[in-house]
């Protein structure tokens, strides 16, 4: 694996933090991951295939995800 992303939801966008926050708690709570293809620009023929994961901060509660992509 190559780079690290963290995905939050947009500030002050309520409707995207209730469902970030579902869907990370659901994945967290069933052990579950994502495989994901992504291709960054538009017009990029590079494809990269990653693996999302739940991120829940302990601290503050802060709920996100973390994305490893390969080379």
């Amino acid at each position: 694996m190559k780079d690290v992303n963290i995905f939050i939801p947009e500030p002050g966008n309520t409707c995207a933090a209730f469902a970030v926050s579902a869907l990370a708690r659901a994945m967290k709570e069933m052990n579950k991951v994502a495989i994901l293809r992504c291709v960054w620009r538009q017009h990029q023929r590079n494809a990269v295939v990653g693996v999302l994961t739940p991120n829940i901060s302990e601290k503050d509660g802060t709920v996100g995800f973390c994305t490893c992509f390969g080379s």
